[in-house]
């Protein structure tokens, strides 16, 4: 079946459930309702997404709806909200009222559609654009179409020559009238579509100022081909004009006194020779212009007439750029830009004055030999099972290196990877100067193995030399003679000579005294007599508040230090997108390809596991991880963040620990339980050692001496347990590592008081919590039942009669076998070794 066959068939499922005769009596559940995949809502809005979508914006579009969330807020004169809903107040005082009028907005619109009444349609004022004509869509009669599924001007005015100022109506009409007879409307549609794609571009205003610019200068930057623009330029067009890659295109105006080419990057931006902050880019030549005289339409931030400087077009108002401005001034539209913009672009010789900025290519680590298949496991049990220990020794077993087994290349790779990657520009570019003897210029701290570092970790591929001279330049100290940038922020610690060498200046060697340690220490190499281990783990803990900012990305409000890559003109507060831990420990594992990492997560179901993961549940099967063979991952999303590609590499384990007191297995995120393996830990109460496993049998031959003889530890436990899982379940018992520190005390009065206070603080407590304080259930388990009273942890008073008529009167009326059972904790049941012996002994 063909795209096209199975949206139409899409579309039919979508009318047989939802016909017009439905719309005038549905209910406001079935029009919105959260969760609802049935919903006339979600129908329109998501199952019907790709035959022409209106997805996001605010949900008030459907004039009422359901709401998700749960918080409080405020209605006023424009938005109303109840516990359930959200609605536009001009449509009533409650939820219901607001849908009798927009279940009767939706039959009108639907009614219109079937009779072609674009114009009705056009004139309707009281649902949103985008939804009305999607609704129309799909109630029009097919056989006579009247409506594309395009709900946006835009590409409509690019198709039929008009402007996105057009009525929607008028739009519509004037494409249907280009449809072939014998064409589906989905097929007309997709055309359509296809035709704005190839026109959609990203397109610039680039100004020369007349006031920023003599004529001089403008004519030589013409000849030489190249865009110029200070980095202090306001409102983020400093930004954008560094961030724009190449090949981005652009229109030249001297302000609005001539307007004289289109043209393409073709370099990054690098230091300008007119003067400190002042950047450059090169560019080729698309289209001269062919029209002398000021732009006299209207005024918009991309337009010759508006005072900016750098400002892209946006989507909505390429129509009326290509009539107004691209064709009377260029004599060229959007179709022939496109093509013009698709040859590739000539690598130019930079100029000789100045150092061109080339992409840096992120290097692609491949490993030596097949890399095994990952391990994704879990290891769970009760508590007090060794859970943490085991994983401990895993990660020193198999995730940890004694730097005197590794070479000293490897060693500063992954201290490189670990200590100097996370740094900021401003730290890094300390770190590469004060490596390069504290003097250097930009080119060759831009080629240090610390900023290469930096920039990969910050996903950085382009730029960099331009990014460290705004760095530097922000972080001068006041009094320097040669820089006069006006931002500056702290740390001042750099200043440069007049032929641009860098130095350190300022308080700078307090300032930089860890980067300058960190640094020798680099220098040094390893010293195997520290007994230094390089981890290749990371570890974290999983809880209820823990999110997929903090294990993949997310924005992190940080100290704005990069006039480059955040908003640093404020000198404060920038949010930035920052890896999370398993992000972060997938760069590294992919750095060194022929050694094996680790993220170990504890706790790991206490955490949503939706929440955390996300898109990565996927990713970490076996076989969608990237091979780092050289080819390309089988698998691949785009993050919700950074929008950039992700894999998760080969020689990556995730090794998860969960205590099954918390939560049992079967309640277990059902997407995690069938990516991993289930390793039990169990109480170990064996009484002999496995000869292949040391550590086993932790509590074989553990007594405690006393005047009434030896308690035996690992019997004691095995009885416990053995009742716990009688009256609770497995899950429940009590683990081995509750008694092991035993081990540490001397026989005898030590160690026995030792183990009453195992008793008293951890033990009884956690009895309680598993029984909820069923004091009968909690004496069964400690066999309180079958000792003497002196050895009962817990006591069972059986004077009902007494209290009860010392409580209520002789004349009560109550009978004492109704009542409840009152117990006892008796303290000084801990210092009996009988109340020890009678858990396990069987009682005489």
């Amino acid at each position: 079946m063909s795209d096209f066959q199975k949206e139409y068939a899409l579309w039919d499922e979508f009318l047989s459930i939802w016909p017009a005769s439905r719309l005038a009596s549905m209910t406001l559940d079935e029009y919105t309702q959260a969760g609802s995949k049935d919903s006339f809502t979600y129908w329109i809005e998501s199952r019907l997404d790709e035959l022409g979508s209106i997805w996001g914006g605010s949900s008030f579009k459907f004039g009422v709806f359901s709401r998700k969330d749960t918080e409080d807020k405020g209605s006023d004169t424009k938005l109303s909200y109840s516990e359930t809903h959200g609605w536009y107040s001009s449509l009533g005082t409650s939820a219901e009222a607001a849908f009798d009028k927009v279940r009767s907005f939706v039959a009108q619109v639907a009614d219109w559609a079937a009779k072609g009444d674009l114009d009705a349609i056009e004139s309707f004022e009281h649902l949103g654009e985008a939804f009305k004509w999607k609704i129309a869509f799909h109630y029009q009669e097919r056989k006579a179409p009247v409506i594309v599924d395009i709900f946006k001007r835009a590409p409509l005015a690019v198709f039929v020559g008009g402007t996105a100022s057009q009525r929607m109506a008028t739009l519509q009409k004037a494409t249907l009238a280009k449809r072939p007879s014998d064409l589906g409307i989905l097929e007309f549609s997709r055309q359509v579509w296809e035709a704005w794609s190839l026109k959609k571009l990203a397109i610039w205003k680039l100004s020369h100022g007349l006031n920023d610019f003599s004529a001089e200068e403008r004519r030589q930057y013409l000849q030489e081909e190249l865009g110029v623009m200070h980095s202090d330029t306001a409102k983020g067009q400093a930004e954008s004009f560094q961030k724009a890659p190449a090949g981005s295109l652009f229109y030249l105006c001297h302000g609005n006194e001539s307007l004289q080419l289109v043209g393409q990057f073709i370099s990054d931006p690098a230091p300008c020779l007119k003067g400190d902050g002042w950047l450059q880019r090169r560019y080729r030549v698309l289209k001269h212009g062919i029209k002398h005289g000021g732009f006299q339409g209207s005024q918009k931030g991309w337009t010759p007439n508006y005072r900016s400087t750098f400002k892209q077009v946006p989507a909505h108002d390429l129509p009326e750029f290509e009539s107004d401005l691209l064709k009377p001034f260029f004599g060229t539209d959007l179709a022939e830009l496109a093509a013009l913009a698709g040859d590739p672009i000539e690598d130019v010789s930079p100029l000789a004055a100045i150092q061109s900025l080339p992409p840096t290519s992120q290097v692609k680590h491949v490993a030596s030999k097949p890399v095994a298949i990952c391990s994704n496991r879990i290891y769970y049990g009760p508590p007090g099972t060794g859970k943490t220990f085991t994983l401990m020794q895993l990660l020193k077993h198999d995730y940890e290196e004694h730097v005197a087994s590794v070479n000293a290349d490897e060693w500063r790779a992954q201290i490189i990877a670990e200590k100097i990657a996370p740094l900021t520009w401003w730290e890094g570019a300390a770190a590469a100067l004060y490596d390069l003897r504290g003097k250097a210029k930009v080119p060759e701290l831009a080629g240090h193995p610390f900023i290469k570092a930096i920039a990969s970790a910050k996903g950085r591929t382009s730029g960099i030399k331009q990014t460290l001279w705004g760095t530097l330049q922000h972080h001068t100290v006041l009094e320097s003679a040669t820089v006069n940038t006006k931002l500056r922020l702290e740390p001042a610690i750099f200043d440069k000579s007049s032929d641009s060498v860098w130095q350190f200046a300022g308080a700078s060697q307090d300032i930089c005294s860890d980067i300058f340690t960190l640094v020798d220490k680099i220098k040094q190499g390893p010293v195997p007599d520290t007994g230094e281990q390089l981890q290749r783990h990371s570890f974290v803990t999983f809880h209820q508040s823990y999110g997929y900012e903090e294990f993949v990305e997310g924005l992190r409000p940080v100290l704005a230090d990069d006039p480059i890559d955040g908003d640093a003109e404020t000198g404060q507060v920038a949010y930035r997108i920052k890896d999370g831990a398993f992000k972060e420990l997938c760069r590294r594992a992919r750095n060194t390809p022929d050694k094996r990492f680790a993220m170990v997560i504890d706790e790991i179901n206490r955490g949503n596991i939706s929440k955390i993961f996300g898109e990565l549940i996927t990713l970490i099967e076996a076989d969608k991880r990237d091979p780092l063979d050289g080819t390309p991952p089988p698998t691949e999303v785009i993050l919700a963040y950074s929008g950039k590609p992700f894999s998760v590499p080969a020689n990556v384990d995730i090794i998860g620990a969960m205590n099954t007191a918390d939560r049992s297995l079967a309640l277990l995120d059902t997407a995690l339980r069938r990516r991993f393996d289930f390793v039990p830990l169990l109480p170990d109460t064996r009484a002999t050692k496995s000869p292949d496993q040391p550590h086993s049998a932790p509590l074989a031959g553990l007594i405690v001496t006393t005047g009434a003889g030896a308690i035996d530890v690992r019997r004691m436990l095995e009885r416990i347990n053995e009742r716990i899982e009688a009256l609770y379940d497995r899950d429940h018992c009590i683990g081995h590592a509750y008694f092991t520190h035993l081990w540490s005390k001397t026989d005898g009065p030590e160690r026995f008081d030792a183990l009453a206070d195992t008793f008293r603080n951890r033990v009884l407590p956690l009895l309680e919590e598993y029984f909820f304080e069923d004091w009968r259930k909690i004496r069964l388990v400690l066999g309180d039942n079958q000792k003497p009273d002196a050895s009962q942890f817990i006591t069972e008073n059986d004077s009902h009669e007494q209290d009860l008529s010392t409580l209520f009167g002789s004349d009560h009326g109550l009978d004492s076998y109704t009542t409840k059972r009152r117990y006892l904790s008796q303290s000084s049941a801990y210092s009996e070794p009988a109340a020890y012996f009678g858990i396990y002994q069987t009682s005489t």
